[in-house]
């Protein structure tokens, strides 16, 4: 039996799932904040992200083909909430501050994670099955 793969590494698999783990209890985790300072913007986004990473999460477990196209989303989505803490942080505080904001140093890390995960992704050929191809010459 073949076993699905997802990413050509093992290492980049786990870094994806424990990435997604932490967003998805990030983002359940969020709801709390809620109660302290209640928007409808803010449940919109707590929803939304909740929703992506869990699905995320759920297909990079069960290694779905469309596993990589959540966990891109998540990460976009999570790029975007900590950009906007650094460019305010930027806009208050100038670049002599930015490097020890603690979003910058998210901001950067979540962007490595993205093209990390992005460069070792395999790619499927969906327009060949092998299954259909034995017995077959292709000369």
């Amino acid at each position: 039996m073949m076993k699905r793969k997802i990413f050509k590494y093992r290492l980049v698999y786990y870094l994806a799932v424990i990435t997604s783990l932490i967003f998805f209890l990030i983002s359940a985790f969020s709801i709390f904040a809620l109660f302290e300072n209640f928007s409808i913007l803010s449940l919109l986004l707590v929803g939304l992200s909740i929703i992506v990473n869990s699905f995320a999460f759920i297909n990079l477990l069960e290694k779905y083909d469309k596993a990589v196209l959540f966990l891109n989303s998540g990460l976009v989505l999570n790029i975007i909430f900590s950009g906007y803490y650094v460019v305010l942080g930027f806009l208050s505080k100038g670049w002599n501050m930015i490097a020890t904001y603690p979003h910058f140093k998210f901001f950067v890390l979540f962007i490595v994670i993205l093209i990390i995960v992005n460069m070792f992704k395999i790619k499927q050929d969906k327009g060949i099955n092998e299954i259909e191809e034995i017995g077959k010459h292709n000369d």
